[in-house]
């Protein structure tokens, strides 16, 4: 089978820096037994997080021992799974995820688990992350996505109660806070590129009936060209004057820093800043993101979580129990667990416990599907981060256009093969 460059790459780098630490059967830790079948299981949670996981699945599974191994998040862990899958030590269970699924799937390392039982009540959002014609490879059970967080006594200053459903509505409130000496809304493209663009576009494919799973293979990739509608109407907050272009150089935690101390009245981020504002004196709340067009589908930044893959070779005892693992990460006790630890589960027929805040995000975005992360959907998905980034912060800064951001923008696209 030919290898793309990166598996290339990764198949010469040092075995000894690359591979990762084992943990060794961390589940229920009786020791090697000739009797059961060992499952390795290569994660990105480490062995703190995942030990009650593989704890209960082999208290469940007398037969199964899982010997585990783990491997940081993002760019460490695909290259230690790159290295094992070229040096033909393939974990039986792994992470498939934005920045490994073209590889991964291209190189048939995957396991079609289109119709098995356990994809039954998997979200059809979390299915399409890891999804190529029609074919599912991955199960993600849990999402997130991002809204505006407000400061409900800065917009009371102008009579507002809440955040406006529409662009064109926003952008009047943002207008009014200023007039009255209130910083309007703040967000941050030092960390990266807006998350509101993101939002107005997957509104758009909805309205125009866009699959997203085909835009990977769509050829030249344009991913400027098909955002430049979404980042000229999110522009007039710079060029209406309502943002300041110094956002080039502010963080996310400047962001959340000045929203917490009440001197900016918006921002927008997602659930994992939620608990620094309840921890404050702040009367706050959570909207959705304002729609671009008044009768668009909302639609708000935000992705699936990683999803869990089986190694295609996998047959016989092996197999059955790498798909009884991953049965129990969509059961009963699994997503009690993960909701407990924070995470927002989007299976059919389970209900997370959230935050009060959140909970119209994760009602009307989360558990519907209607989010939208560009990175998730097309080619090369570090190359169009990085690229995204740099040209982001020159338009805000004024020295490119949006025709000249989104033209950059696909040129560096097309370039990569």
């Amino acid at each position: 089978m030919k290898l793309n460059k990166t598996l290339k790459k990764a198949a010469v780098a040092a075995m000894a820096g690359a591979m990762v630490v084992a943990m060794g059967a961390c589940g229920g830790g009786n020791g090697t037994n000739a009797d059961k079948t060992k499952l390795t299981f290569l994660s990105w949670n480490n062995e703190q997080t995942m030990k009650p996981y593989l704890d209960e699945f082999e208290k469940e599974n007398p037969d199964i021992e899982v010997d585990f191994s783990y491997s940081p998040p993002t760019p460490e862990y695909i290259q230690t799974l790159q290295t094992r899958l070229v040096g033909n030590q393939a974990p039986d269970v792994f992470i498939i995820t934005s920045e490994n699924k073209a590889d991964l799937i291209t190189n048939q390392y995957v396991r079609d688990l289109t119709d098995e039982p356990f994809m039954k009540n998997i979200s059809q959002a979390n299915k399409d992350f890891v999804s190529r014609d029609g074919k599912v490879y991955g199960m993600s059970v849990s999402s997130w996505a991002s809204g505006i967080i407000y400061n409900k006594d800065l917009l009371a200053k102008v009579g507002a109660k809440g955040v406006p459903d529409n662009w064109d509505d926003f952008l009047k409130l943002c207008a009014k806070l200023k007039k009255a000496g209130v910083t309007p809304f703040l967000e941050t493209v030092a960390d990266g590129p807006s998350r509101i663009p993101d939002a107005f576009l997957g509104s758009q494919f909805e309205q125009d009936k866009v699959d997203v799973t085909t835009l990977v293979d769509k050829r030249p990739q344009t991913p400027g060209t098909d955002q430049k509608e979404a980042v000229k109407a999110w522009m007039r907050l710079y060029d209406e004057d309502l943002v300041t272009r110094d956002t080039v150089g502010i963080s996310g935690d400047d962001m959340k820093t000045q929203f917490i101390n009440g001197q900016v009245a918006m921002i927008c981020t997602g659930p994992w800043d939620l608990p620094s504002f309840s921890e404050s004196s702040l009367e706050w709340g959570m909207a959705p993101m304002p729609v671009l067009s008044k009768g668009q589908v909302n639609y708000a930044q935000g992705s699936p979580s990683p999803a869990y893959a089986i190694y295609s070779k996998l047959k016989g005892d092996k197999l059955k129990a790498a798909q009884k693992f991953l049965t129990f990460m969509d059961g009963e006790w699994a997503l009690r667990k993960s909701t407990e630890n924070g995470d927002a589960i989007t299976v059919d027929g389970f209900k997370s416990k959230v935050k009060d805040e959140y909970k119209t995000v994760y009602e009307e975005n989360v558990r519907t599907g209607h989010y939208f992360l560009v990175m998730n959907f097309y080619a090369k998905p570090d190359v169009l981060t990085t690229v995204r980034q740099s040209e982001t912060q020159q338009l805000v800064q004024g020295a490119v256009s949006v025709d000249q951001w989104a033209k950059a923008i696909d040129d560096k696209m097309a370039s990569v093969k």
